[in-house]
């Protein structure tokens, strides 16, 4: 944790001490697809110095380790029947192989893996999209179905006027938004690797799914505050609301994230929804009314309405949470 904090304060901390206008010619990508990998580089120095614990150290809170099985052998057994019976041998631990301990591996049963990836595109490029109506419903996005800007952009690609072609057109970019989806998973897998990858099941083991959702979150949630400084994100918005809104964006999607990463066993379905996040975002600017301007802090996925979806969903999964959030850690 405190490794990824410092490396990424370390990162972004050029673009906080820059001025509005030497950020806006400053190479952004190049500091933000660094800040991004920061999370993965953390979580191998902290596999690293773990390995240098036994595993029943690490693992040995958790039901069914040898310490629980030997436990469990003696009650049960009781002092007469073990002088007549020998003793069960315990589980034998085993340390994580570092793809393992960050959830890039296992990758079978591959129909297994495969079925959350796609359910995990599918399921946020939904959140996505119903963020817009629905903050058009709650006054708090200027939601229009008849996409004047994407019709716009669309009749000056072609050379003519475009409405006809509306529903192709469309069609299209939903096509590419996935594609990108699945190209961009890589840089997203660097995050997903660090807090759903490694530290989320940690935590679970030590505290239960419901806490380690929420501490999770708050870390994650602190861990872009450099970028908030910066001013990515909240455009214009006082930092210390940027890191409140950063904070429960943080905790309920990353809570979902960490269902998709349980579930599935590896971070990679969780990785693919991370990146669709990213993809989708265009989709606001297609249903905006021409000239509006759009607040990200109450409208959107990143605004609070967006929230109200994947928020109740994440409520279902923490009422059944040793259902929802599985323990797959290898050992």
């Amino acid at each position: 944790m405190l490794v990824a904090l410092t490396l990424g304060w370390l990162i972004a901390l050029p673009l906080v001490l820059m001025s509005p206008e030497e950020r806006s010619a400053a190479e952004l990508g190049v500091y933000y697809n660094l800040f991004m990998v920061t999370p993965a580089v953390a979580a191998v120095v902290a596999y690293v110095l773990e390995r240098r614990q036994p595993p029943a150290v690490l693992y040995g809170h958790r039901p069914g380790s040898a310490q629980a099985v030997q436990a469990e052998h003696a009650e049960q057994s009781g002092q007469s029947q073990q002088a007549t019976q020998p003793e069960q041998p315990a589980q034998i631990l085993k340390a994580q192989s570092l793809t393992d301990a960050l959830g890039i591996t296992p990758l079978r049963p591959v129909r297994r893996l495969l079925g959350w990836s796609v359910l995990a595109l599918l399921l946020f490029f939904g959140f996505s999209f119903i963020a817009l109506p629905l903050g058009g419903a709650l006054g708090v996005y200027p939601f229009d179905p008849s996409m004047p800007l994407f019709v716009q952009d669309l009749s000056s690609r072609l050379g003519r006027d475009a409405t006809e072609f509306i529903a192709t057109g469309l069609l299209l970019e939903v096509g590419v938004i996935f594609s990108s989806s699945v190209l961009g998973v890589f840089l997203h897998a660097g995050i997903e690797m660090g807090w759903r990858g490694y530290l989320f099941p940690r935590l679970q083991l030590r505290w239960g799914p419901r806490a380690a959702v929420v501490v999770t979150g708050v870390i994650s949630g602190l861990w872009y505050a450099p970028l908030l400084a910066a001013g990515f994100f909240y455009t214009q918005t006082p930092v210390f609301q940027a890191l409140a809104l950063m904070l429960g964006y943080a905790t309920i999607i990353g809570g979902v994230l960490a269902w998709l990463r349980m579930q599935s066993g590896s971070i990679w379905p969780a990785a693919f929804a991370q990146s669709m996040i990213s993809a989708a975002v265009i989709l606001h600017f297609w249903f905006a009314e021409a000239g509006e301007m759009v607040d990200l802090r109450q409208a959107t996925l990143q605004g609070f309405t967006g929230w109200i979806l994947p928020g109740a969903l994440l409520v279902g999964l923490l009422i059944f949470a040793r259902r929802a959030y599985p323990q797959r850690v290898s050992r």
